[in-house]
């Protein structure tokens, strides 16, 4: 291609036509400065290509972590749940003037089961788009401005529901005689004394499934369930928000994960 064009230019000087010759170079030059601008619009466009799929990569990456926190969540407002059903059937029972001892532990027991478990969100790509430039990626602004609404949310309710369940957890383990309030006989039937005790030492605990509380310790389980009610309402309404705000960003992301 390159003896062709010198050919034409060659032949154009040796006929002394000058005139000819400069709209020839002039032709030549507009030639290759649109071979530069195609090249250059190529490479641009191979660039965003690139830059498209790694943002695209971003927001699937962020997708499956927000549905790993939407599954983890979703048990944790359950297990809220539960404990909530659990503490209004010891309010239930502790009503009675006949409580019993073994009935009430249980019921005590699933009321604060787990009501002090850490959790953390799943971060590992938000933190990735937080290092460097990276941020730049997301073309999406409202992407990140609900990513960051939900950790900062996360972080603000967690240290919430972290006080409510240490407050439940003080309570519980506030009493001196565990046979007294029932947690024992509990623990030993259903709860991790069953499993921890060998067969001889459990036998050693004479448990009379029937045995009342004194009336002392039933109005003080009494109040001691309420405020385990409360604890769990609280909880239950602090993780549902939580999972409000999961969903939200859930149906975003999957708007954009392609």
């Amino acid at each position: 291609m390159i003896n062709f064009f010198r050919k034409i230019r060659q032949k154009l000087l040796a006929k002394n036509n000058f005139r000819r010759y400069l709209t020839y170079a002039f032709g030549e030059i507009l030639l290759v400065v649109i071979g530069i601008l195609i090249a250059f619009q190529l490479n641009n466009w191979n660039e965003r290509q690139k830059q498209l799929k790694l943002e695209n990569e971003y927001y699937c990456r962020l997708l499956e972590d927000v549905r790993l926190d939407q599954v983890q969540f979703t048990e944790l407002l359950r297990l809220a749940q539960d404990r909530l059903t659990a503490s209004n059937q010891a309010v239930r029972l502790l009503l009675n003037k006949e409580a019993n001892k073994l009935d009430i532990g249980m019921e005590i027991a699933l009321s604060t089961k787990a009501i002090y478990s850490d959790f953390q969100p799943n971060n590992s790509a938000y933190e990735d788009l937080k290092s460097g430039a990276n941020l730049n990626i997301i073309s999406d602004k409202s992407i990140i401005k609900a990513l960051n609404k939900y950790f900062n949310k996360v972080e603000e309710l967690k240290s919430i529901i972290m006080v409510n369940g240490k407050h439940a957890v003080d309570i519980l383990f506030a009493h001196d005689d565990n046979f007294a309030n029932g947690s024992n006989q509990a623990s030993i039937k259903v709860g991790r004394f069953a499993t921890g005790l060998e067969e001889d030492v459990k036998k050693s605990f004479l448990i009379n499934d029937m045995e009342k509380l004194s009336p002392v310790m039933q109005a003080r389980l009494l109040n001691e369930s309420i405020e385990y009610v409360s604890v769990n309402t609280r909880q239950v309404e602090l993780f549902s928000s939580i999972l409000s705000e999961i969903n939200i960003l859930e149906k975003l992301l999957h708007s954009k994960c392609n």
